[in-house]
């Protein structure tokens, strides 16, 4: 008897705000089966939102299909960025943070390829238990990491913003990269600082238990986040991932998708819900 094929499911749902401090919004997302993209600006009133919209459209637009092949993405995105700063007086020293998941082929089989340049994060939910899945790129994470700062204080430390890596700074940027195993009954969240800065991984790890469409979770985060404070922009992406069948090679299979709907005006999305598959410097936000 045929041991029948396993089939992978994936839910998404986003929701982005500007916060209660800000003017704009200078986040962006896109979503797409299989391939799922945060970004967060800096740069001035007009140069992060140009630099993370541009970051998400190019990675978006170069449909990885491989691990390489996401990872050329993103540097293709860092030229993109960095080619518009140095040719716009306007957009001058404009960059992004960028994280992104996608299901990718990997020595004949289906994996997820996480990466990640700034302090943007994703986090995988499993089993009751939230893991930090990338490394942040900021002075305070690196002071931390050191031994030279508590996490108690880079809470508060003055400079807990200032990037050590961005996309679009320089002509070539240092890419994090990981590969994980596809599995069942993972819920993903990626999310910028602004949800971060507000929240306590707890606070992240109860809202991401809820029993709901991740859509529902993403507005739930950004708003409480700004309950919190809302300092900063804050966007939030919770993917859900269900693999159903025998122990063959998963397939990749229709996902329900919904637009995100904001909680705030203000709020500033690249999003996309087809079926289709489409020299180290410190800059503060």
């Amino acid at each position: 008897m045929s041991v029948p094929a396993r089939h992978m499911r994936i839910r998404w749902g986003g929701a982005s705000d500007r916060g209660l401090r800000r003017a704009e919004n200078q986040d962006a997302m896109y979503a797409d089966i299989g391939l799922f993209v945060v970004a967060d600006g800096m740069g001035g009133h007009l140069g992060g939102s140009v630099a993370s919209s541009l970051a998400v459209k190019t990675v978006a637009a170069n449909s990885p299909s491989t691990p390489s092949e996401l990872l050329a993405a993103v540097r293709h995105a860092n030229q993109v960025v960095h080619h518009r700063s140095n040719t716009h007086a306007d957009l001058t020293g404009m960059g992004t943070t960028l994280c992104a998941i996608a299901v990718v082929q990997h020595a004949e089989q289906r994996v997820w390829c996480l990466v990640n340049v700034g302090d943007s994060r994703v986090y995988r939910y499993h089993g009751g238990e939230l893991v930090q899945l990338t490394i942040d790129h900021n002075f305070v994470a690196e002071l931390v990491r050191a031994g030279d700062l508590t996490v108690e204080q880079a809470a508060e430390h003055p400079r807990r913003n200032t990037l050590t890596r961005a996309v679009g700074v320089e002509p070539d940027v240092k890419i994090d990269d990981w590969v994980l195993e596809l599995s069942g009954n993972d819920r993903f969240l990626l999310c910028t600082d602004g949800i971060t800065n507000e929240l306590e991984e707890s606070d992240i790890r109860e809202l991401l238990d809820v029993e709901q469409h991740p859509s529902d979770i993403a507005r739930s985060l950004v708003r409480q986040a700004n309950d919190r404070g809302g300092r900063d922009n804050s966007t939030a992406l919770v993917v859900d991932v269900d693999i159903a069948g025998g122990p063959d090679e998963p397939v990749l299979a229709a996902a329900a998708a919904p637009a995100p709907r904001h909680p705030r005006r203000g709020s500033s999305v690249a999003q996309r819900t087809s079926r289709r598959r489409g020299r180290r410097r410190t800059r503060a936000r």
